[in-house]
């Protein structure tokens, strides 16, 4: 194995056990409603989106939801497939307005937070078949607006952080401005 193969494996190593620790601590975060998280260990499936690493950043999101699903012991319960749900649709709403390079990282973000509780509502709506679940939908979507927009920020400041450290590459935060 080369080194360039071995930096690599090293790095999403690195990126996989940040986003399983934010997503594991944030459990322990006391929010309003039963449930709901902050969506941090997202940051690093955004952040790696932002640096064109489309791939990286989809490994790195299932393989976090599977590992964090077994060290909390939810493996295959519904919590574990609303999880998962809410990952992809998350992920492939963030992947396409990564894209659009006039929205910020924000936007994107908000965007990811508000597709992962429709996947969660649609999975849970799915395996339970109970409509009621539906009307949980708005308090949760007000919710991850509001961590939509923190985890966007975290990620511009990571992305700035990037910049700085890394001077032989520059990240295109252009459109991204905290303030």
């Amino acid at each position: 194995m080369n080194r360039k193969k071995i930096r690599k494996i090293i790095t999403l190593a690195f990126y996989l056990a940040i986003s399983i620790i934010l997503s594991y601590v944030e459990s322990f975060i006391p929010l309003p409603i039963p449930g709901v998280k902050l969506g941090l260990a997202n940051v690093i499936t955004l952040f790696l989106l932002y640096e064109d690493n489309w791939y990286d950043a989809l490994l790195i999101a299932i393989c976090r939801i599977l590992i964090v699903s077994f060290i909390r012991g939810t493996f295959l319960n519904i919590t574990f497939f609303m999880s998962l749900g809410g990952g992809i649709c998350a992920y492939i709403i963030m992947f396409i307005f990564s894209k659009l390079k006039f929205l910020s990282s924000i936007t994107t973000s908000v965007l990811g937070s508000v597709f992962h509780v429709i996947g969660q509502i649609i999975i849970a709506y799915i395996i339970t078949s109970t409509y009621a679940i539906i009307y949980y939908l708005p308090i949760i979507m007000i919710l991850s607006i509001i961590t939509g927009v923190i985890s966007g920020i975290i990620c511009i400041l990571m992305r700035k952080r990037a910049n700085d450290l890394l001077p032989y590459r520059k990240y295109d935060i252009e459109n991204d401005e905290i303030g």
